[in-house]
């Protein structure tokens, strides 16, 4: 009578449990990948759009003293052909506040700086013609003015999202540093001085292009390279001859040393 070997079912058990572990391992992976895709294709215009962007105006590191010209809350879509901070960068304007600022170029910031403390040549010269066009269709109107200013941004976009954004609070903010004749910080950019952020970090910015970059894509590489080399009979197949060919070199390498000693003693 043959005899069973007590300890096949053990294996055969293990085995399954492997399989299920590789099975939902698997699922998850793929899952993983897709959402990796989708999650990068979403960064790309939210976070490493902006982010690059920024970067690329080289904005001053230290910030400076800005004033406020002028500030004004608007109505309407055909005045709102832009917007110092808007709730959604994707929406349609039809409320705006328009902050528009001065700063001095060579003067770092310092805390509880009034306005009358800075002399009229520190200021910033930033006269120019702007040409005005349609909201709606973006055609010139053929109006000209001539500004001494510039707009204040929340940041490159000009837009964000609550709660992180709130441009009724923001646009207060700076109100109250007009009406108590206060500067405030503000960073300009090296390539358009005509482009300043009320807030800038460049380590921030650098943080974010990275993570955006690798965190998505590398976790998409590793999951389908996991993938491929599980239901890949050709990578499989490659191991294993790869493993051989070791395994054979490690014993011809072993008989050679058996010999050598085998010899030494005679």
């Amino acid at each position: 009578m043959a005899e069973v070997d007590p300890t096949m079912g053990d294996k055969e058990e293990t085995k399954s449990r492997l399989d299920d572990i590789k099975y939902y391992t698997s699922l998850f992976l793929g899952a993983l990948a897709i959402n990796c895709v989708f999650g990068f294709l979403f960064l790309v215009p939210f976070v490493l759009d902006p982010a690059i962007s920024t970067l690329m105006h080289d904005f001053i590191e230290d910030p400076v003293h800005c004033k406020v010209t002028s500030h004004e809350l608007r109505y309407g879509k055909t005045n709102c052909s832009w917007a110092s901070c808007r709730e959604g960068c994707t929406a349609e304007i039809f409320k705006c506040h328009q902050v528009r600022v001065t700063y001095t170029p060579k003067r770092m910031y310092e805390n509880n700086t009034l306005v009358d403390e800075i002399a009229e040549n520190e200021w910033a010269y930033l006269t120019r013609t702007e040409k005005l066009n349609d909201p709606e269709t973006g055609e010139p109107l053929g109006i000209e003015n001539i500004v001494e200013d510039t707009p204040l941004l929340i940041n490159i976009k000009g837009c964000g999202y609550p709660p992180e954004v709130n441009c009724d609070a923001y646009a207060e903010k700076y109100y109250n540093h007009s009406m108590a004749d206060e500067t405030f910080p503000c960073h300009y950019s090296r390539m358009n001085p005509w482009v300043v952020l009320s807030s800038y970090s460049k380590d921030d910015n650098v943080s974010s292009v990275l993570c955006s970059i690798l965190i998505p894509n590398g976790l998409f590489v590793l999951s389908v390279v996991v993938l491929v080399y599980w239901y890949c009979p050709y990578c499989q197949a490659r191991c294993s001859k790869y493993e051989q060919q070791q395994d054979h070199r490690n014993g011809i390498q072993d008989d050679s040393d058996d010999e050598d000693f085998t010899l030494h003693d005679k």
